[in-house]
């Protein structure tokens, strides 16, 4: 489940981060992964259920894994 507020998105059930940069935030879902690109992005709360990313978002991908 994805939840947008004003710069702030939280993702629920989400795997694992496999990669964080300022630009570039990239998750692994159940069957997919999920690209968030932006600007000054960074993860300001991570659980193992949950995560929240705040920034500049201008884009998402998924990218459904073979």
């Amino acid at each position: 489940m994805l939840t947008m507020m004003k710069n702030q998105l939280m993702i629920e059930q989400y795997e694992e981060l496999l990669q964080a940069s300022p630009n570039d935030i990239r998750l692994r879902l159940k069957d997919m992964q999920l690209i968030i690109s932006g600007k000054d992005l960074k993860v300001c709360a991570l659980t193992r259920d949950e995560i929240l990313i705040e920034g500049t978002m201008e884009g998402f991908t998924f990218d459904h894994e073979a």
